[in-house]
């Protein structure tokens, strides 16, 4: 350093002034940028924890407005088991109790599509007896017996006309109501704890 020019010292000064602000904004914008995946990412957990909360607040406390429908439908749900889903088709061939059954679908919310189906069907049937049902009540290679077609009861009409009350007509086809109540019916076997499936998709509540 002694042989350098007091111009050169400087010059030299002056260069290293401006370095060390860059070196610092380079230092904030990645710690920046970090601290913003985080904070992301953390956000997307608390989003998922409270929908997972209000699902199973709506599957204990159900908004329904059981009390008034009280003397029309007499049916205790969940349902557990086919005799039960018998009796449960025959009550709501009446017409007042279909709409009755429907107010109490149509009350009971979400955050997305297959969320209402689940707590719908959840508040609806039991995983036993979902175990025993499938949608069309055809035999697949893994069963051996045959199961209840869950689309050909009564039960199902009215939790389908209580999704549609409560999203609008054109907000639902019969199509994609058929995949997430056929999903949760899959699983119901998984859900009482049986054999689990190879597959790596979470298996709904």
């Amino acid at each position: 350093m002694q042989n350098v020019t007091p111009s050169l010292m400087v010059i030299l000064v002056f260069h290293l002034s401006l370095l060390k602000p860059l070196i610092f904004l380079e230092l904030f914008f990645e710690t920046d940028a970090t601290s913003q995946k985080m904070l992301t990412m953390l956000s997307d957990r608390t989003r998922a924890v409270n929908e997972l909360r209000e699902e199973v607040r709506a599957i204990r406390h159900p908004c329904c407005n059981e009390s008034v429908d009280a003397g029309v439908l007499s049916l205790d749900l969940p349902l557990h088991n086919i005799e039960e889903l018998n009796n449960a088709d025959e009550a709501l061939q009446s017409q007042e109790a279909n709409k009755a059954m429907v107010r109490r679908f149509a009350l009971i919310g979400g955050t997305t599509l297959e969320v209402r189906v689940r707590r719908v069907m959840a508040y609806a049937i039991t995983n036993e007896l979902a175990s025993v049902l499938n949608w069309a009540g055809k035999k697949t290679k893994d069963q051996t017996k045959q199961k209840r077609a869950f689309k050909e009861t009564a039960l199902c009409r009215c939790i389908f006309d209580g999704l549609m009350q409560q999203l609008g007509s054109n907000s639902m086809s019969e199509f994609v109501f058929a995949q997430a109540v056929q999903k949760w019916l899959r699983y119901a076997p998984d859900r009482m704890g049986g054999a689990g499936r190879t597959s790596s998709i979470s298996i709904p509540e």
